[in-house]
């Protein structure tokens, strides 16, 4: 399947730990089933089909309690049924990751504690 210009391996259900603050946001690990998805010391950029970008947001707001207009700082646990990039490609900016994570369904978010 190919998404925004990137291919992407098969659904299946996820398990990522998520950090986000005023200038990045990306999943620092992932694992299904079977095991780790993503390399060691490597991440995931966050691509979002539909509104889940928007929902991810508002349930990180929720579970955190945050209040401010800018978007939620924090490390968060986040269940969601998508799929990861099949190539790796080149970090883009200081934080980026070398991986893409396609949330199709966003099933919970908690705070990592």
């Amino acid at each position: 399947m190919t998404f925004d210009g990137v291919a992407f391996g098969p659904q299946r259900t996820l398990s990522c730990t998520w950090f986000t603050n005023f200038e990045n946001s990306r999943f620092e690990q992932c694992r299904d089933a079977t095991g780790p998805l993503l390399g060691e010391g490597d991440g995931a950029s966050i691509k979002c089909r539909g509104d889940t970008c928007r929902q991810l947001d508002a349930a990180a707001r929720e579970a955190s309690g945050w209040r401010k207009a800018e978007p939620p700082w924090g490390n968060f646990t986040v269940q969601l049924v998508g799929r990861v990039s099949l190539a790796q490609h080149k970090k883009r900016y200081l934080g980026d990751a070398s991986r893409d994570v396609l949330i199709e369904r966003l099933v919970s978010v908690r705070v990592l504690k």
